[in-house]
């Protein structure tokens, strides 16, 4: 899940907060007190993780009992380049580096807790010093040592914001589900982010997926960018990118499955206009709707449209388009929860 705000990734901390940094580096005369797990449920639950996790994402169980297993050498749904905890090394581990909200990892889906303010640098602290001692579990154990290959974040340049669609690299990569089965039929979308943006945000280029889950995105601007994954019923993820001119790269998304309700789409349309050009429109409902995700994609072309309603109320929404593109058309609205709706396609 992503808040829409996430732009400040774009200059990410440099360093982990004070608190964690002496615990993880024991500044002083005496060794850190070792941390219980016991300790870090009892933050799961007051920070309000074990009601999302399975409750909303069912991709990551927090809930006591399970969350151990669930997080420490397991790899990450939403980027199979973490694991959720690399016992000895919270720099690798996607959980701390999503709560802490630093490096891309915090970038993929936004910071936890979603849309509830930062936990404390004691907090982070805490999670930090844990997984630094080994990620020992509820009875103290140590973990059994991991074979699975974990790099951690990436290394992703530091370029300016994209100004322009279109360029000449490439990006390729897979879609599964949060069984780790690839999604035939989802859509990755490239974005461009900025105050020249309408909403400050803009779908542009979209790209489905094969049966075996890949897709490729061609004719990529060079700097920064971001990539949303969507399928039917899902929580999508999103991804930064930065490519230097012509520069290639592979990203991955894992898409969980949504357990509560989604919008609801009806009644597409392609409208031909005299004269030329095309009205796109759908009907809309649901509580929660985005203006800026309620979408027509036509990957035939590789062009993505963000249609629009007043008020961004249920009802009509539409938008018009200069010129006229061969069909199919996949219409489908997200909400601001960051659930998908079902697809539904126009084969015009």
């Amino acid at each position: 899940m992503s808040p829409r705000a996430l732009v400040a990734f774009l200059v990410p901390a440099l360093v982990i907060p004070v608190a964690a940094y002496l615990l993880i580096h024991d500044v002083g005369n005496s060794p850190a007190p070792r941390v219980a797990y016991a300790q870090v449920q009892a933050l799961f639950l007051h920070a309000g993780c074990e009601g999302c996790h399975p409750g909303v994402n069912p991709s990551l169980n927090l809930l006591p009992g399970a969350s151990y297993g669930s997080l420490v050498n397991q790899v990450a749904l939403e980027d199979p380049h973490y694991a959720y905890v690399v016992a000895g090394d919270p720099q690798k581990s996607f959980l701390y580096l999503k709560l802490a909200g630093f490096g891309n990892a915090a970038s993929i889906g936004g910071r936890m807790p979603f849309l509830k303010a930062p936990l404390s640098e004691a907090d982070i602290a805490l999670v930090a010093a844990w997984i630094d001692q080994g990620a020992r579990g509820p009875g103290g154990q140590l973990p059994p040592a991991s074979n699975a290959a974990l790099p951690g974040d990436p290394n992703i340049p530091q370029l300016p914001l994209a100004i322009t669609p279109n360029g000449t690299g490439l990006i390729s990569g897979t879609v599964t589900d949060q069984g780790h089965t690839p999604i035939a039929g989802a859509l990755v979308t490239l974005l461009l982010r900025g105050p020249s943006q309408p909403g400050r945000e803009e779908h542009y280029k979209v790209a489905r997926t094969d049966a075996s889950g890949h897709y490729v995105l061609h004719d990529v601007p060079a700097g920064t960018f971001e990539l949303k994954a969507y399928s039917p019923h899902t929580i999508y993820t999103s991804h930064w990118a930065a490519l230097e001119p012509g520069g290639l790269a592979t990203i991955d998304f894992g898409l969980a499955t949504r357990v509560l309700g989604t919008p609801t789409v009806s009644n597409p349309k392609v409208t031909l206009l005299p004269g030329g050009g095309e009205r796109l429109s759908m009907t809309v409902t649901g509580p929660h709707l985005d203006p800026n995700y309620t979408l027509v994609a036509n990957p035939r072309s590789g062009r993505v449209f963000e249609v629009h309603a007043p008020g961004a109320r249920a009802g009509v929404w539409s938008r018009t388009i200069s010129t006229r593109l061969r069909g199919p058309w996949i219409f489908f609205a997200v909400d601001r929860l960051c659930d998908s709706s079902e697809f539904l396609t126009v084969a015009g």
